[in-house]
């Protein structure tokens, strides 16, 4: 019995607990946490960023190239020497005194040695260039290049992520919106057929008019299934980019750009500025400019440091030295490879970084053009579209009443209404091509983070 109240007691708590505890609810995500997500999660991005780290540990490496290379030779030596001197007199060689003495004993005595390099070496040995004609400077500052034009590409990509993701981001935005006008239109159907059959009903109408509302509201739900279907696939690919299951509610809105964006000359300029593309076929030219460095300097001298010396001398035969240092010359006569033709292809690739640099402005300039009247057209379309909604709405109202009056037939409400709901989803469909242009601008411009602040504009026409 204690037990069970025990356990009663712990059910009942637990209860409590789960009525008590509120329900958890999914934050909306706005533009600049998505931004943030996409950051975080893209691979394309984490490629760039192991590439970048890559070159960056390859640009340190390249930094120790003027410090000393020291080695360490440890080796197991079998060998001999033997020196054969051959017949010498050396009485000769003798004072006179000591010639009786001595006798002819010492006349054409033969000399050789013979010795043991039976044993182990181990010597450590430095070298450190003191000169080489640039080839060094020229190495580290390509490298040095190289990590510029990692990061360049970096930014590219993720000005190229944010363009996309502006695009999907927003598409799913307008997608909702054109399922939210759907659903408005497929209630204001149902509740036509039910107004339409009372009027049948009283005589107001035939029964083929009747029978055309109900066909209208078929036709609006056909359409709500279509847009439905098209929400689903922008929220899919969403989903995809932002490597989600499911994607919530969103919190920044379709908006227009009331106030000025600037001329086309102004983004023009910007792009030139600040374009991480140009950044990174400029870093590309300045590597080739310290390949035809480093290629010249194979005509130029090296000059060196060396010292070695023995760490086990007991087995060191009389020509080893204990210890050796000097400053040494090196100087290439005679190359396998043509070092002219090394000098003439280095500088190929600065003809062809700038060509490169070349072709990327005059398409970088057209693109910031297109954009920017992209931008300007969806602008002028969205006002445009004030005028055709207001008549839609009139029209719409006054075909009701006369419907209601029996002065006007099913079709003409229903065509009145697809009017306005052609109007609404024009508007935010010009919305949504204003973001996606002005997205694309700031990207190819390489200011994504001024698209991210013009959210906050106070000239800003929101668009739901």
């Amino acid at each position: 019995m204690p037990n069970r109240l025990l356990v009663a007691a712990m059910l009942c708590s637990a209860a409590l607990l789960c009525r008590a505890a509120p329900p958890q609810t999914i934050a909306p995500l706005d533009f600049a946490a998505a931004r943030t997500m996409a950051h975080a999660r893209a691979d394309s991005i984490k490629a760039e960023d192991a590439e970048t780290s890559r070159r960056q540990h390859e640009a340190q490496s390249a930094r120790s190239l003027h410090g000393p290379k020291v080695v360490l030779d440890a080796k197991q030596v079998w060998g001999s020497k033997s020196v054969d001197i051959g017949p010498i007199n050396l009485g000769s060689m003798m004072p006179p005194q000591l010639g009786p003495i001595l006798g002819s004993s010492l006349d054409d005595t033969s000399l050789s040695y013979r010795d043991d390099l039976d044993g182990p070496r181990a010597v450590l040995s430095l070298e450190m260039p003191l000169y080489t004609g640039g080839a060094i400077t020229a190495r580290v500052n390509a490298a040095d290049e190289a990590v510029a034009e990692s990061r360049a590409r970096s930014r590219v990509v993720r000005d190229q992520l944010d363009t996309e993701l502006a695009q999907k981001y927003f598409a799913v935005q307008l997608a909702r919106s054109i399922v939210n006008l759907r659903e408005d239109m497929l209630a204001q159907q149902d509740l036509e057929v039910k107004k339409a059959r009372r009027f049948e009903q009283t005589g107001v109408i035939s029964r083929l008019e009747r029978m055309a509302v109900e066909v209208n509201r078929d036709a609006a739900r056909r359409e709500l299934l279509s847009a439905r279907t098209d929400c689903s696939v922008a929220e899919r690919e969403l989903a995809g980019l932002l490597r989600e299951e499911r994607i919530g509610a969103l919190s920044t809105p379709l908006f227009v750009l009331t106030g000025s964006l600037g001329s086309a000359k102004d983004w023009v300029d910007k792009a030139l500025a600040f374009s991480p593309l140009l950044q990174s076929i400029d870093a590309k030219r300045r590597q080739a400019d310290q390949g035809v460095t480093a290629a010249k300097s194979a005509w130029h001298p090296q000059l060196y440091a060396f010292a070695q010396g023995n760490l086990i001398k007991h087995y060191l035969s009389i020509t080893e030295p204990d210890w050796i240092a000097g400053i040494g010359v090196r100087f290439t006569l005679w190359d396998n490879k043509d070092r002219n033709e090394s000098i003439a292809a280095a500088r190929s690739l600065v003809t062809k970084a700038q060509a490169a640099r070349g072709e990327a402005v005059n398409k970088l300039t057209t693109a910031v053009e297109t954009a920017y009247l992209r931008s300007e057209q969806a602008r002028e379309q969205y006002r445009l579209t004030d005028s055709t909604l207001a008549l839609a709405q009139e029209n719409l109202r006054l075909r009701e009443k006369s419907f209601s009056e029996g002065l006007s037939t099913a079709d003409d409400v229903n065509d009145a209404r697809n009017k306005l709901l052609a109007a609404q989803i024009a508007r935010r469909l010009a919305a949504y091509r204003f973001v996606a242009a002005w997205a694309a601008l700031n990207g190819i411009a390489g200011t994504m983070h001024e698209f991210e602040s013009s959210l906050a504009r106070v000239d800003n026409i929101i668009e739901r």
